[in-house]
């Protein structure tokens, strides 16, 4: 098996197992807001649906409206009296799944190299 052949078939199988995170929000505004159809977040929410980071730098700007990075709505404390709160998510690139699986590949490659290598060497008379 050839180094091409072996680098390739580890870079699809990183790719296969993706080397993202699911990076949450909540996203709290007062609800009035929410139920008003002109207001600010209500706005936000029509126009960037399906686009998490429109949305949020969108409500960003909306009065009384805030953003927790990181975190659910299970995880915010708030008056549920006055707010209303939505979980939403983004994907994220994960730094430590990338490096490691580029270390993995790293190493695989000289490993393959250095047989390789040994190989030819004892094949030479």
């Amino acid at each position: 098996m050839s180094l091409r052949s072996v680098s390739l078939a580890i870079a699809v199988l990183l790719a296969a197992q993706g080397c993202t995170k699911t990076v949450y929000y909540a996203v709290l505004a007062p609800n009035q807001a929410v139920a008003d159809q002109n207001s600010c977040f209500r706005q936000c929410q029509m126009m960037h649906a399906a686009q998490t980071k429109q949305f949020l730098t969108c409500v960003d700007t909306c009065p009384d409206s805030r953003v927790v990075r990181e975190q659910r709505c299970n995880d915010v404390a708030f008056d549920t009296q006055a707010f209303a709160c939505t979980t939403v998510h983004n994907q994220a690139l994960d730094g430590v799944a990338l490096g490691l699986g580029i270390g993995v590949l790293v190493l695989v490659s000289i490993l393959v190299a250095v047989a390789t290598s040994n190989s030819n060497t004892q094949m030479t008379p």
